[in-house]
């Protein structure tokens, strides 16, 4: 399975400043990434800092993801 890997290109109220890399989280969030699409009417996704998708999360508007492939 091949783990995707994003660069923020825009900020995040999460304190993870533009440039930072993540990657897709692996785990149930718990509906977190669904909570704040529906809180705040723009789609989030949840991604971790861990390269292998582990815990901790953070939930990011998907829209503030560039993808690096």
């Amino acid at each position: 399975m091949t783990i995707k890997k994003y660069r923020i290109k825009g900020a995040n109220s999460k304190n993870h400043p533009v440039g930072t890399i993540c990657y897709d989280f692996l785990h149930h969030d718990y509906g977190l990434a669904s909570d704040d699409t529906r809180f705040t009417g723009v789609q989030h996704v949840s991604v971790t800092l861990k390269s292998d998708g582990g815990y901790p999360s953070f939930t990011i508007p998907a829209s503030n993801l560039e993808e690096i492939k």
